[in-house]
């Protein structure tokens, strides 16, 4: 990508925080450090103001840095990068400028103070966030790949889930499949396989256990491509499944199908979310629906706005949000359907094509 596409990014982020009287920030978190110039390594920090953009690191990143940094003047250093900022006036003497207060720790804020005392220090939160909420056709792209990477390690998988079969050996193969495939940069997050009881489980890590009959398994995983993440669950059942399991998946498929069907620009999280916690109470399981309908994604895994109960954010086109449901019970198991979807000018776009039909498997 070019040094103006980072440049705009950049110039978003001065207009913000002149309106909230900031002569510029310290940017310490690494992903929003890759938002804003390009950096993917694992140490660096970001000095915007009114006039510059400067990133430090230090040499283990002389030459990534070259090729990846765009928009911004690097300086390679082995000294702190506090350090750096005061030895190299990156900053006037009186300015008041913004440091993360979710990505420092209050030792680093004294240090700031303590190096920098010449600086007036804001705390600020969720400046960069708001800016990323809104994907540009790059990155709708980019997780696009990264769904249809999921799609296809899915396909491959399916066949793989039977009865005797170890969680972890299904995890397993579709991390392989994600690097496999090339395109993936690894896996988005962990991938969560839970069946029998531990399908009750929202976030069950994978085990050694064997998938038994009359089971629900609930796979939830996602490639990543070019840093950007895709989230996807399906939830199967083995044969000797009951009636109630399988009403209960039907339960979970109407309420995510209801709520896609309201998502457009200007709806409100809050009551996205209640459409599904509406379908699932009056079904007479909403004590087991325990947690947020979804969330957006991005460079990383949870972005904000959320489908939550407690929402206050409306959407918007170019929002990238998850909508998934679930209804968890412990002697019974659980049921979770997950899809991407992008919010268009005039509705919505599901980019997911694995199937969602209730699948039996032996």
């Amino acid at each position: 990508m070019s040094d103006q596409y980072f440049i705009n990014r950049q110039n978003k982020l001065r207009e913000l925080l002149a309106k909230n009287h900031l002569d510029g920030m310290l940017v310490t978190n690494l992903i929003h450090i890759r938002y804003l110039c390009g950096f993917t390594g694992s140490a660096g920090s970001l000095v915007l103001t009114a006039n510059s953009c400067d990133f430090i690191t230090d040499g283990r990143y002389t030459f990534q840095s070259k090729n990846e940094v765009k928009g911004a003047k690097t300086t390679i250093s082995s000294d702190l990068h506090l350090n750096v900022i005061k030895k190299n006036n990156l900053l006037v003497s009186g300015a008041k400028i913004g440091c993360d207060s979710k990505n420092i720790s209050h030792q680093t804020y004294l240090e700031l103070q303590k190096t920098l005392s010449n600086i007036i220090w804001n705390n600020i939160s969720g400046y960069i966030e708001s800016l990323a909420m809104i994907k540009d056709d790059k990155e709708i792209q980019a997780i696009k790949t990264a769904v249809e990477i999921t799609d296809k390690a899915f396909a491959e998988v399916f066949p793989m889930i039977q009865i005797g079969v170890q969680e972890k050996d299904i995890a397993n193969k579709l991390s392989f499949l994600y690097r496999q495939y090339g395109d993936a940069d690894a896996d988005a997050f962990s991938p969560i396989v839970g069946s029998g009881p531990h399908s009750a489980m929202p976030h069950q890590r994978p085990t050694d256990k064997e998938i038994g009959p009359g089971e629900l398994v609930v796979i939830d995983s996602g490639a990543k491509y070019a840093g950007y993440h895709a989230d996807m669950t399906r939830t199967v059942a083995t044969e000797g499944y009951s009636e109630q399991q399988k009403d209960i998946y039907n339960i979970v498929l109407e309420a995510q199908l209801k709520s896609i069907e309201g998502i457009k620009p200007g709806a409100a999280c809050k009551e996205i979310d209640s459409i599904a916690r509406t379908h699932i109470t009056d079904a007479g399981y909403g004590k087991y629906f325990d947690h947020g309908l979804g969330h957006s994604l991005g460079l990383e895994i949870h972005e904000d706005p959320r489908f939550s109960k407690i929402s206050k954010d409306t959407l918007k086109s170019n929002y990238v949000m998850t909508v998934e449901p679930g209804i968890y019970l412990e002697d019974i198991g659980g049921v979770r359907i997950e899809d991407d979807v992008v919010v268009t000018d005039n509705g919505y776009e599901v980019l997911n094509k694995t199937s969602k039909d209730f699948t039996v498997i032996s």
